[in-house]
């Protein structure tokens, strides 16, 4: 019975980068002694509250990016600096995952960076290999409130020359949010004008 039990978490944990998490474990069969047993004999390793990963499972961005996911659970995406990384947007340098999460919860963990948003918009949001990701679109107006002008006109630059985004789809969803108090909306409409349309210049004369 045990080894149905391993059987069953390991093809869970082999669809998620070797990540499963405490409901997963329970419904494989283990019970809540079995999983403290194996995690202090050092068969399975905490990586955030109430999520594992067997401690032979290899280290890796993808595997601490389905940790965040798997912690937050549900109504939460990939996004800011860990969204622009899936979609190759500007440098990439490896920072801590960094996640959106809709509700009025503010969960917190070491080594996660969590944005908290009322409503969590499904256009804004694909699966990528299976991970909840914000969209090109919704990624760019997110990193305009966290990046320094110079890296977010790179992330700009990379998303339009792979056809990722188009200045008026970013503009557009971007009046569509709400840009009163926006982090990074007046850097981001700066930055658009000068290279978008007569549709853009319109619609920044109509913001100010």
């Amino acid at each position: 019975m045990a080894m149905e039990h391993e059987a069953c978490l390991a093809a869970t944990a082999a669809q998620q980068h070797g990540v499963f998490t405490r409901a997963q474990a329970l419904a494989a069969g283990f019970g809540p002694g079995q999983i403290e047993r194996r995690v202090r004999a050092g068969l399975w390793r905490r990586l955030l509250p109430r999520v594992y990963a067997h401690a032979s499972a290899p280290e890796s961005c993808a595997r601490t990016r389905w940790a965040a996911v798997s912690w937050l659970g549900p109504d939460c995406a990939l996004s800011h600096t860990s969204a622009a990384a899936i979609w190759h947007l500007g440098s990439q340098v490896r920072m801590p995952p960094e996640l959106v999460v809709a509700g009025t919860r503010s969960p917190r963990a070491a080594g996660v960076v969590v944005h908290r948003i009322a409503h969590l918009d499904d256009g804004d949001v694909v699966r990528v290999r299976g991970l909840p990701v914000t969209t090109p679109v919704r990624t760019i107006i997110d990193l305009a409130g966290v990046l320094t002008p110079d890296a977010l006109e790179r992330a700009v630059a990379d998303a339009r020359m792979r056809r990722l985004v188009t200045v008026r789809a970013v503009l557009e969803r971007l009046e569509e949010l709400g840009t009163p108090g926006r982090p990074g909306a007046a850097l981001l409409r700066t930055l658009l004008v000068p290279i978008g349309s007569g549709w853009v210049d319109r619609s920044a004369r109509m913001a100010g």
